[in-house]
């Protein structure tokens, strides 16, 4: 039972991170100085969003909503971890 609360503690902490980045990329997406490549994650954030019809959702609630979804996805993965 040990293994398999590591092995999902890690994947809920490497979703993490990947919401990580593309909330990153949300943000950037709202800033016309953000550097190229972290716009670049934010229209791959904005084409996921579209095919998920969240294409009308204004861009800074889509941002926020990413922000909580992964604030809770990590603190999963914390709190699942093995002690």
């Amino acid at each position: 039972m040990r293994v398999v609360a590591w092995i999902l503690t890690l994947l809920l902490l490497l979703f993490g991170l990947g919401l990580a980045a593309l909330t990153l990329g949300a943000f950037a997406a709202l800033s016309a100085g953000a550097p190229l490549w972290l716009r670049s994650v934010g229209s791959l954030e904005s084409a996921m969003s579209a095919g998920l019809g969240w294409a009308d959702v204004p861009g800074f609630t889509r941002a926020l909503v990413l922000a909580v979804l992964t604030s809770a996805v990590v603190g999963l993965g914390a709190y699942i971890k093995p002690r």
